[in-house]
């Protein structure tokens, strides 16, 4: 374990980095505040990181422009990426740091804060900001401001004009809270090539639907072509791949995923889009001896493209694609 002692020493560097106190060829006088981003389609990635050596960028260096965690194949969450954007844009100084409270501010400061890099499709951030803690009444966060390689001389209050509480949540580094939970995300089903549903134990509800641009063609478990079947239904079933998403990420024993991996699947998906990118999805359900029927009537779990992960999801998400062949030929 570090002593007081070594852990004030590590700082000093830092604290000479904020510092007022002429310590380093880095410091000047300028008083810098305009935070904000007044162009946030620009933004190609942004990374964030802490003074605990956590670190993770997000970017959007891809031909589809979709956000990606970077260094993995998992998209970002959208909707904590555009709450991003919009506090880059909408962030504004609301005062100026007290000069009863300046000294401490930019002592906490140096101890523990978040960094922001901000990219403009450069390989140096445009924009670099330090996020300390809270004000006492919650009403804004303690920044310091980077351009280039200038760094202001002050610190600010800031906040965003209609938010209460502290700007510093909004910028984490955990991986899992970035992660986008999306499984299926087909907003427009003329997206969607091939759908393969398979329910396991009852095959000859299972069926394949091949969809290329108004062309529908439904072949039944068999793979022989249906004739009579409800075409209206079948493409209404297509808009149902969107926003189908994991629960939580269900960190078990191997034994356990294993053991749950090698049980009886319910049903299967296997979705392939117009680019020629392809989902394959084993839903299992969960026993439960106090459910009138054996299984949890709320969730059930999922593994995706045959990945070592055990994921949970929710019915009400996910049971709107359980419809049997019947369903469009009776």
């Amino acid at each position: 374990m570090l002593t007081k002692e070594i852990i004030s020493y590590l700082f000093i560097p830092i604290l000479c980095y904020f510092s007022l106190v002429n310590c380093s060829n880095n410091y000047n006088n300028n008083e810098l505040k305009d935070f904000a981003i007044k162009d946030t389609a620009s933004i190609s990635k942004f990374r964030i990181s802490d003074t605990e050596g956590n670190t993770i960028t997000i970017n959007r260096d891809n031909k589809s422009k979709i956000w990606m965690i970077d260094g993995t194949d998992f998209n970002a969450n959208k909707p904590t990426v555009d709450l991003l954007m919009e506090t880059f844009y909408r962030i504004r100084v609301k005062q100026d740091v007290a000069n009863s409270a300046f000294n401490t501010v930019i002592n906490r400061l140096s101890v523990r804060h978040k960094k922001v890099e901000i990219f403009l499709n450069e390989d140096t951030p445009y924009k670099s900001w330090y996020i300390g803690s809270p004000t006492q009444d919650h009403m804004g966060t303690y920044m310091l401001l980077e351009i280039g390689e200038d760094k202001s001389s002050k610190p600010y209050v800031t906040y965003k004009p209609g938010m209460y509480g502290t700007l510093e949540v909004r910028f984490f580094t955990d991986w899992k809270a970035w992660r986008s939970p999306r499984v299926f995300d087909y907003v427009n089903p003329k997206s969607i090539q091939k759908v393969s549903t398979n329910f396991i134990g009852n095959e000859k509800e299972s069926y394949t639907i091949i969809y290329n641009n108004d062309s529908l063609n439904f072949y039944n478990y068999d793979n022989n072509l249906v004739k009579d079947y409800n075409k209206i239904q079948v493409k209404h079933y297509l808009t149902h791949f969107n926003n189908i998403s994991y629960n939580k990420i269900i960190f078990e024993k191997q034994r356990i995923i294993d053991s749950i991996f090698n049980s009886n699947r319910f049903i299967s998906f296997e979705l392939k889009d117009v680019n020629n990118k392809t989902t394959k999805v084993d839903f299992w359900r969960i026993k439960d001896e106090n459910s009138p029927n054996g299984w949890d009537p709320e969730y059930g779990y999922i593994r995706v493209n045959n990945n070592n992960e055990l994921l949970r999801a929710q019915y009400f998400n996910w049971e709107i694609l359980f419809k049997p062949l019947s369903f469009f030929t009776r």
